[in-house]
């Protein structure tokens, strides 16, 4: 079994062979299993994704027990866990490991029921997974303390569907942890011509997504806690000026936060997923004022963003042929960014790829699972 995951900071989303996942990258501790109102197990297992309440055992965290995952923990304001945006070290954050083994088990308990409609009293789940960290962490040591974390043992995570448990033993034979923007390049290099629909309408081009495989780019990826600026040449990254900065989503998220909660006097306490919950929901009482207050806070990120892309570009002596710009905050900081950015780079001889809005936020798991499937765990 083939698996990849993006871990973000904000969501982690992984594919399970040619099945998509995301959840919400939180969790919280739970001290006793909550009694079960709701027993029936068709509906439970329809929910699974909304309901993820899992015991985890393993080696890989620093201390086993019960977890609200995802999409559940999301809903509590209490004593919830997020990864630090500021202090980031993903690769040694307990986060993103009980996410995905949630994750998997969730969705391997729903694949065994929906073709038993029965559920097993134990699943048994071998595969090779791939991963990335970010640019502004990786090493080869840090790669490899992650990639020995999980592989080669087994992780025992319990997970309650209805009244019943189920025991699901996760064995990850190989793992293989590689810097952001390596996955991303090759998700562009196998996209539909689409992909460059906006380059070329900017520039009146006829390239095809794999004519960018000589291309020396300089990627910004416009995360949650930190925007990546990796440089690839002929489809390696050079780690050397590859880098990142604590810019992204998540900053200006956490300062509109501070703006909303003035708007309200006060009165109100959310993390950064639920302000976004209230900011995506027009039904929202708060709606309009999440939509001000993050309209506001994004343009000085944005500016941060521009001037790190323009210093990146500086430190490779010319060498850059295009900026590739993606993530979920491109998407987010399009208005404030794509203009001045244009701007630089004419001047600069250098083209913009703004990756439309439709691929920008699945470019390192697309990527990933790319690398699976060609290059990696060929068979």
């Amino acid at each position: 079994m083939l698996m990849a995951a993006d871990i973000g900071n904000s969501e982690t989303k992984m594919y399970i062979e040619d099945r998509f996942l995301t959840q919400p990258s939180v969790v919280k501790r739970v001290n006793r299993v909550p009694e079960i109102a709701d027993t029936n197990l068709a509906q439970s297992i329809a929910r699974i994704e909304e309901d993820l309440l899992i015991h985890v055992t393993s080696d890989a965290i620093k201390k086993n027990g019960t977890y609200f995952v995802g999409n559940r923990a999301s809903k509590i304001n209490d004593m919830v866990e997020n990864i630090n945006i500021k202090l980031g070290n993903k690769y040694r954050h307990d986060i993103p490991v009980i996410v995905c083994l949630g994750m998997i088990a969730g969705n391997e308990v729903k694949t065994y029921y929906e073709s038993n409609e029965e559920l097993p009293k134990v699943l048994e789940i071998e595969g090779n997974l791939s991963t990335a960290i970010p640019a502004s962490e990786h090493t080869n040591e840090r790669a490899e303390h992650l990639q020995k974390r999980l592989e080669g043992r087994t992780h025992t995570v319990i997970i309650y569907v209805a009244d019943q448990m189920v025991t699901v033993m996760v064995t990850f034979n190989e793992v293989n942890v590689t810097t952001e923007g390596v996955p991303a390049l090759y998700a562009l290099l196998t996209a539909e011509d689409d992909i460059l629909k906006h380059y070329d309408d900017q520039y009146d081009s006829k390239m095809k997504p794999k004519d960018m495989a000589n291309q020396h780019i300089l990627h910004a990826d416009i995360g949650d806690g930190t925007t990546e600026y990796i440089y690839t040449e002929e489809k390696n990254a050079v780690l050397d000026l590859s880098d990142g900065a604590r810019h992204g989503v998540g900053h200006a998220t956490q300062e509109a936060i501070k703006l909303l909660k003035n708007e309200v006097g006060g009165h109100l306490s959310l993390n950064r997923q639920q302000f976004m919950n209230i900011y995506q929901d027009d039904t929202n009482n708060l709606h309009e004022a999440a939509v001000q207050s993050l309209d506001e806070a994004r343009y000085l990120q944005a500016q941060l963003i521009l001037e790190d892309i323009q210093e990146r570009a500086m430190n490779t002596a010319g060498r850059v042929d295009k900026i590739m710009v993606y993530g979920g905050g491109s998407i987010q900081f399009y208005d404030d960014l794509f203009e001045d950015l244009l701007d630089y780079a004419n001047e600069a001889k250098i083209e913009v790829i703004w990756i439309p809005e439709e691929y920008a936020v699945n470019m390192n798991i697309n990527g990933l699972k790319v690398l699976n499937e060609k290059l990696l765990y060929t068979k």
